[in-house]
């Protein structure tokens, strides 16, 4: 371990769960908590804190026996920036009574981030690019334009304090494509890949995919914006000719009910949704028995999943959203197929099936890509040298 960094930092970043007198945090911001703890004396907390009853599901890990961990709670809201402007002054007020601040780190785009210019001026100040809601709200097929005009106007405010709150900042992205439209607001910014990665989640076995019972996975998020609805029908498309292919679907959101709604009205069959799971082992074991992960996003930063996929010895065939065309070849470390192309997706999937030398040679390249992709590596690039 690199020598310790000395000091405070607020961290403006993730939303906790509270049970009682015990806070909860999920299970990846609490792998990111446990290396950032190795590089401060004391972190604070600054997140919206959703009080639970004892008749909810607690979604994370206690954090009360981690002594150099405190949490300054915020009103909690499960809409976003536009639901947190009524607590704007919350947000006001903690900024103001947070004193003795050596390193600031707001994760964009958290509500008020940008309150780290007003009031630590005088401190470090890092300002993480994690996404890019206006590029969100772009091109997600199933806005309005109506509505793609009023959440692209409504957040333009909130990104141009971010984009001043910039200036004299240590800016990292995760991904290139934000980071390079940074620059062309004069904003340098350090691109990075995203990773949660620790020794554990490496794994890779040799094997050949048998086109008959291929096994598919998903991992994320069930929203509009995540290109699931066209996953599904291309798998649907091929389960028709392949009966007994299986889909694993892993991830819960608003969209779920109208993605069984798909899967019922087209009689998609051995698609499984399994829903929210927060247990890494457990994903890890769901990944090491599939034999491709499919990823349709339309917008993304530097997504994790695929490295994750990757790490587990799967074969990704995914858009090439975000950081993935900067970071990975084409049909060597990985299978890039066309957004919102149903019949891309389609014959990606059978092509590679039948083709067990490509889908051993991709497979290996990409786990040997990703090797230096950790946590470790991950959060020592931002909070070290920062």
């Amino acid at each position: 371990m690199e020598s310790r960094k000395k000091g405070t930092i607020l961290l403006h970043a993730w939303t906790l769960q509270r049970l009682g007198n015990e806070h909860y945090i999920p299970n990846t911001h609490w792998i990111y908590l446990n290396e950032i703890i190795n590089y401060y004396d004391n972190i604070i907390l600054l997140s919206p804190v959703k009080v639970l009853d004892y008749s909810d599901k607690i979604d994370g890990h206690a954090i009360s026996h981690l002594k150099n961990v405190s949490v300054y709670p915020l009103p909690f809201t499960s809409g976003g920036y536009i639901s947190s402007l009524k607590y704007f002054f919350s947000y006001l007020k903690a900024y103001r009574n947070l004193k003795n601040i050596d390193t600031y780190y707001a994760r964009y785009p958290v509500p008020f981030g940008w309150l780290q210019k007003v009031y630590g001026k005088s401190s470090k100040r890092i300002i993480h690019y994690v996404g890019d809601p206006i590029d969100a709200a772009e091109k997600n097929p199933n806005f309005s334009w109506i509505k793609k005009t009023i959440l692209i106007n409504g957040f333009k405010l909130e990104n141009s304090f971010y984009t001043w709150a910039c200036k004299e900042a240590k800016v990292f992205t995760n991904g290139h494509h934000i980071a390079e439209k940074l620059a062309k607001k004069n904003i340098q910014a350090t691109a990075l890949v995203s990773s949660t990665l620790t020794d554990n989640d490496f794994y890779f076995k040799e094997k050949n995919i048998n086109p008959t019972e291929a096994r598919f996975i998903y991992l994320g998020y069930l929203r509009t914006a995540k290109g699931v609805e066209t996953i599904i029908k291309a798998f649907g498309m091929v389960q028709r000719k392949i009966p007994n292919i299986k889909l694993t679907v892993i991830g819960g959101g608003e969209f779920d009910t109208k993605l069984k709604s798909i899967c019922n009205e087209n009689n998609f069959r051995n698609i499984d949704f399994l829903g929210h799971i927060d247990d890494r082992l457990v994903i890890n074991n769901l990944f090491r028995e599939g034999d491709i992960f499919l990823f349709g996003s339309l917008s993304e930063g530097s997504p994790r999943v695929i490295l994750e996929a990757m790490a587990n010895g799967l074969l990704i065939i995914s858009t090439p959203v975000g950081s993935l065309p900067k970071t990975f070849v084409d049909n060597e470390e990985i299978i890039f197929a066309n957004f919102n192309d149903v019949e891309d997706f389609k014959n990606k999937i059978i092509s590679i099936i039948y083709d067990n030398d490509k889908y051993n040679f991709v497979r290996k390249k990409g786990f040997e890509k990703i090797k230096d992709f950790t946590i470790k590596n991950f959060i020592k690039s931002i909070f070290y040298e920062a």
